[in-house]
């Protein structure tokens, strides 16, 4: 009886299915005690992906980010003449435009001057590069 109880117990206990060597997802089929015959296969699985933001160019500084505008996140300056402040209200003036990755025109008003300026905006390789003002360059991500 014990060997009986065993050998059922092996056959019916759920066994761990590895992942492919492709890095698949795993499947585990589960047969029914008693109903003989017919078995359950667990829905697969895939894990999220997640997608790197492409850098800032090199030199680029980087601004503390504030609330999303849009799918930006963040902002950077290039040339040291560029305040943080800008950066980040031009993010905000391209984010809320609706131009999200296509080329555009938006105005910033300066947090540091007051002065309002026109920023030309273009996407290259996943960063929006906005140049104007007063030779100011800044980069959203």
């Amino acid at each position: 009886m014990l060997a009986l109880f065993g050998g059922l117990a092996w056959v019916l206990w759920p066994k761990d299915v590895p992942n492919s060597a492709a890095g698949g997802a795993a499947q585990t089929t589960i047969t029914a005690a008693n109903t003989p015959g017919t078995t359950t296969t667990a829905p697969s699985t895939t894990p999220p992906t997640t997608t790197r933001a492409a850098n800032f160019p090199a030199g680029a500084s980087a601004c503390p980010g504030g609330q999303p505008a849009g799918s930006y996140k963040e902002s950077a300056t290039s040339g040291g003449k560029t305040s943080c402040e800008f950066a980040e209200a031009v993010r905000i003036a391209y984010g809320n435009s609706g131009a999200t990755g296509a080329s555009s025109t938006v105005s910033a008003r300066s947090p540091v001057t007051g002065k309002e300026y026109t920023m030309a905006c273009k996407v290259t390789s996943g960063i929006v590069t906005c140049t104007g003002g007063d030779n100011a360059v800044v980069y959203l991500r």
